[in-house]
């Protein structure tokens, strides 16, 4: 009960303010594109197996990678705009290195120049390329950091490149099943295109989870199809630069159908949000390979659609 109450302080404690218009670049950075930690409404910088995605949220849980692992994933975003994002991680004798590629395309605009002439361009192209180390601590504490080097393009006319750093901690705390976590997210110097610059999108992440113990289905209900059952329960709160804080929450549950491999059943919520909300998703695990897909819905947009695929080797 204790563990619980403590998620839920961790959750609600920044303001229930309403999100302000940013001010910073390259807000893309922030979307949540492993399929898994989308369905939960974003809230991932807690979680102990987080995968090769780890960096996205929280550079410390990137320790947490026990063999090597690749994903990919793709996520169709409003408007039609893609992300695109494949991340490696590889465990060495001390630490976890990995490497992310993150693809982003806005679309095609038109553009009727001075002269007269029209022509279709793209309207923005990004790449961010990330360089990432962590290490576990005594314990049960984990820290980590990465680089990124990010390439913008708008309107296939301007172009900028930016530096960035990352830093995060992972702590599973004594009490059984809770973890803890928070990053400092997309720190560095602004975003220039020619003369005028932004900052990068400054964030700050804390959040817990809790992985309730593992529940023996057939000591239950001897008729239940099913070896085990288990559920974790996620939470965020995210401050960006700008921005009032706001909370993002999620669930999983996870099934373990008898002679069978696992499936996840997820969904979350992203409060104070003005085009995110409610997210569900589902995922499948069989041997070495894992299937992911999340959907966000929103009031005034189109929602957000991300499938990821995962193989440990």
């Amino acid at each position: 009960m204790r563990a619980a109450l403590l998620l839920a302080a961790v959750l609600f404690a920044a303001p229930r303010a309403h999100a302000e218009a940013g001010r910073s670049a390259a807000a893309f950075l922030k979307r949540a594109l492993g399929a898994r930690a989308a369905a939960m409404g974003g809230a991932g910088t807690a979680l102990v197996d987080p995968g090769p995605g780890a960096p996205q949220f929280n550079p410390g849980g990137l320790a947490r990678v026990a063999r090597p692992s690749l994903t990919s994933a793709y996520l169709n975003g409003y408007g039609g705009v893609t992300h695109g994002y494949a991340a490696y991680a590889h465990p060495l004798p001390y630490g976890v290195l990995g490497t992310g590629l993150l693809y982003f395309n806005a679309g095609d605009i038109g553009l009727n120049l001075s002269d007269g002439t029209k022509r279709t361009v793209t309207s923005e192209e990004d790449l961010a390329w990330t360089l990432s180390y962590a290490v576990p601590l005594p314990f049960g504490v984990s820290v980590g950091g990465s680089y990124r080097f990010l390439r913008m393009e708008l309107a296939e006319t301007a172009s900028a490149v930016s530096h960035q750093g990352d830093a995060g901690a992972l702590w599973r705390t004594p009490v059984k099943g809770l973890s803890l976590g928070a990053a400092l997210q997309y720190w560095g110097p602004d975003i220039v295109f020619e003369e005028a610059g932004d900052p990068p999108p400054k964030t700050f992440r804390y959040g817990a989870a809790l992985r309730l113990p593992d529940i023996d289905a057939a000591k239950v209900d001897p008729t239940v199809d099913l070896a085990a059952f288990d559920m974790t329960v996620a939470g965020d709160v995210v401050q960006t630069v700008f921005e009032s804080p706001y909370q993002r929450l999620g669930v999983e549950l996870g099934l373990t159908p008898s002679l069978m491999s696992r499936i996840a059943l997820r969904f979350g919520w992203v409060f104070n949000r003005f085009a995110e909300g409610f997210t569900l998703g589902a995922g499948f695990k069989t041997g070495r390979y894992t299937f992911d897909f999340g959907h966000g819905d929103t009031k005034t947009m189109k929602g957000l659609t991300s499938a990821s695929f995962t193989v440990e080797f």
